[in-house]
This record gives C-alpha cells, sequence and structure tokens, in this order.
C-alpha cells in the first residue's frame, strides 16, 4: 500500500469528541497509512483551541463550514450537542467528505430548536421527513455515513455475528428474545436536560444503546437468510421522570433532570414476531451499565461491558487510586469495584472508527452500523415517546419503516464485520 495520511475533523469538544479524539490513536494498525487530527471545531473557539492542544489537533476552526472548506477532511465525526447532527451531517456530505461518523441520537426533532410545541406523533413524523433529507443529502453527494452506534460494535456483538452464520450450516441462527441496558446516574453533559439541544432524554440517548446491536442482529439475521434485514414492526414504550417527583434527598447521588425523561423502556416486535426489549435510565448509583443478553434457537448470549467481573480491585481508601477512573461513570473507587481496563475498545470505539477508517481507504467499504441503522433507530425512539405519550399503547411502525428504500451499500455486510474468534 502507498503511503498515505487520512485527514479527520472533530465537531464538539466534550465527551464524545474526547474518545473520538483518543480513538483514532487506538485503532489498528495499517501498513502506510497516517491519520491526522486536522481539525476541531466547537461552539467556542476557545474551546476548541484547549482541545486542539490537549489531544493534539492541528488547527482549532469557528466554525464547521471553514474547517471542511479548510481541510477538506476524508474523516468528519459529528460528535457536538444533538441539535447540531442533521446540519453538520449535511454540510459534510454537500462539501462530499467521504466518511460522515455521525454519533447518536441521528437527529432530533426540528420544531425544538423553533420553539415549537406538538404532540409525539407529530413530533415522529416531522423527524421522519428531516431525516429523509438527511439521508438524501449522503446519498446524493457520494458520503458514506457511519451511524456511530457503539453498541453494534462490541466484540460480543461481532462474535455472535459469526455464530450467527456458522448456525447457518445447521439450519439454526434464529434470534428470538434480546434485551439490554445502558444506564448511570446521569449525563454530566450541559445540553442533556434541554430538549432543544439534547432531542430527549433517558429514551432517546440511552435507551438507543442496547436498542442499536437488537436493531443491527436482527438485520444480519435476515441478511444471511434471506438476503434481506428484519426490520421493526411496532414498539410499546413508556418515558418517565421519576427523580423530579422524589424528595430532593432523593437526588443527593444523582443529577436530577427536570426537562426530559430519567427512565425508559422499550419493547420493540419485530416482522417475524420476535421481541427485543432495550432499557435506558439515569437511576443507577453505581456508573455504568452497559449489557445485552440474545436469546436464539441454538444459544444464549451474554454481553456483559461494564461491569464485568474479569478484573476485580478492592480500595480501603481512595487516595492510592489518584485521578484513575476504573469504570466509565465509577463515582468513588472505595471498596470492591470491577475495573474495565481498555474501555474505549471494551465500549466497542475502536472497532467503530477502524469501521471508519476502513470505509475511508476502501472505495468498496462501507459501515456496518450505516443509514439503515439511523433510520431504523430514530423510527423506534420517536415512535416510544408516541407510544409512552398514549400509556405504553403500541404504535404501529410498518408504514414509516417502508417509506425509504435503502441500496445495498446502505446495509450491512456481516461478512466484512471481521472475526473476534480463533478456529480450530
Amino acid at each position: 500500500m502507498q503511503n498515505k495520511t487520512l485527514k479527520v475533523t472533530i465537531n464538539g469538544t466534550g465527551f464524545a469528541a474526547g474518545y473520538t479524539a483518543q480513538t483514532y490513536g487506538m485503532i489498528p494498525h495499517k501498513n502506510g497509512v497516517g491519520i491526522e487530527l486536522a481539525g476541531v471545531t466547537s461552539g467556542k473557539i476557545a474551546n476548541a483551541e484547549a482541545f486542539a492542544e490537549k489531544h493534539g489537533v492541528a488547527r482549532a476552526f469557528v466554525s464547521h463550514s471553514e474547517m471542511l472548506k479548510t481541510v477538506q477532511p476524508d474523516i468528519d465525526n459529528i460528535a457536538c450537542a444533538n441539535f447540531a447532527h442533521g446540519p453538520y451531517t449535511m454540510e459534510a456530505a454537500e462539501s462530499r467528505v467521504p466518511v460522515i461518523v455521525l454519533e447518536k441520537p441521528p437527529v432530533i426533532w426540528p420544531g425544538y430548536p423553533e420553539g415549537r410545541l406538538a404532540d409525539a406523533a407529530t413530533r415522529k413524523t416531522e423527524s421522519m421527513e428531516y431525516l429523509m433529507s438527511v439521508l438524501d443529502s449522503v446519498r446524493k453527494n457520494g458520503s458514506k455515513l457511519l451511524y456511530a452506534e457503539d453498541f453494534v460494535y462490541f466484540d460480543g456483538v461481532k462474535a455472535l455475528v459469526e455464530l450467527l452464520a456458522e448456525s447457518r450450516e445447521t439450519g439454526k441462527g434464529k434470534i428470538l428474545y434480546q434485551s439490554g441496558v445502558c444506564a448511570h446516574q446521569g449525563s454530566h453533559a450541559p445540553a442533556y436536560d434541554t430538549p432543544s439541544l439534547s432531542g430527549g432524554g433517558a429514551l432517546f440517548n440511552k435507551a438507543c444503546h442496547p436498542l442499536g446491536p437488537c436493531l443491527y442482529l436482527k438485520q444480519v439475521e435476515g441478511i444471511l437468510r434471506d438476503g434481506r434485514p428484519i426490520r421493526p414492526a411496532k414498539v410499546s414504550a413508556v418515558a418517565l421522570q421519576v427523580l423530579k417527583h422524589q424528595d430532593s434527598t432523593s437526588g443527593e447521588h444523582f443529577r436530577v433532570m427536570q426537562n426530559v425523561d430519567d427512565f425508559a423502556r422499550i419493547t420493540v416486535v419485530f416482522e417475524d414476531q420476535t421481541v427485543a426489549e432495550a432499557l435506558g435510565h439515569d437511576l443507577n448509583i453505581a456508573g455504568i451499565r452497559n449489557e445485552l443478553s440474545v436469546i436464539t434457537d441454538f444459544a444464549k448470549y451474554d454481553i456483559r461491558i461494564n461491569p464485568n467481573n474479569e478484573n476485580e480491585l478492592f480500595l480501603p481508601s481512595s487516595e492510592p487510586a489518584g485521578n484513575l477512573l476504573f469504570r466509565e461513570k465509577l463515582p468513588t473507587p472505595i471498596g470492591t469495584s470491577f475495573p474495565r481496563p481498555n474501555q474505549f475498545h471494551s465500549h466497542g470505539y475502536v472497532n467503530e472508527m477502524n469501521d471508519a477508517v476502513d470505509s475511508a481507504l476502501n472505495p468498496t467499504h462501507h459501515p456496518q452500523s450505516g443509514p439503515l441503522m439511523a433510520w431504523d433507530t430514530m423510527a423506534v425512539l420517536m415512535a416510544g415517546y408516541e407510544s409512552s405519550e398514549k400509556n405504553g399503547q403500541f404504535v404501529d411502525l410498518r408504514e414509516i419503516i417502508a417509506s425509504r428504500e435503502f441500496e445495498e451499500n446502505e446495509i450491512p455486510n456481516p461478512n466484512q464485520f471481521g472475526r473476534v474468534f480463533q478456529r480450530i
């Protein structure tokens, strides 16, 4: 391979932008390929300049458009507040950026920034229309979209894809039931409790995580067996504000949300009448909790990302730990904990950005989590809020799901996902 340097830009300077910058230095080695963090932008230039100095980014920019024009990146990472996801994706596509990495969720209801009010059914319809225009722009301009749902990129999910492919030889490979959770004690992002910036709370920003691999694995199951993905058909959900309605003492160890939901449960019924349940909440006092469980017609697979008892640590005092973070959002190192070394890899970030780099290097390689994942995820989330508004009533998704057709390069290719198991 000839020497090549990929130019990478980052939008945002918060948590997602931070792990994005660090992750590019951790992706698998590729001969003759260098990665340059060429630009960063933020709502405040001072933040961008500080981020650039900390992470070794070549230059800070006042605006996204200026950065795109000056750098002409190979990969543009949209890792800023949710309200800017849609506009920045279209800007990147119109600038013909080869690969656009879009953090979750894909867009927010366009009525929020406009200061409008509407019921959840209207928000769902208008959000999907807006996402349609965003995906149209990506397709029209020939960009590749990686919808950055890191749960899809867990090694355990990659392993299960291998198992599904292998099981086809024995006539098996049907996923019957999936359940997953993402929880901690409340996001530290300033924008999180403001719907016009975040688009929603625990349902939108936490339950989306376990939802991602549930959707992806059903897509892969269908592709492996019939050549077409299995899609969600209906949704039931609840989105609640729990801590807001308790005594003030109950919120001592949490960030108490005033304007968005802090608890959510989503039940998805797929076209083949199988089920997935995703739980997201801000009520986990012991730090991050990321888990996924999958029951198939040949196995049960439990993926315990964090906490995971592979490593166990006991500290009678916090002082020796200094500023080490043993696992994400852990409020204290005192006592017994289960450290998660190399969190960025275990949480899927390295596999995720490696997929972006492969997509930039290889014209025939397209992201595993792409436009189809963004569309189905957004449809489920917005229908989830509609269901919650209707006290958990099932909301039919078939019309929305069928309203957009996806090209072959916009759906997963399990043969390109990579292998994590050794062979006998």
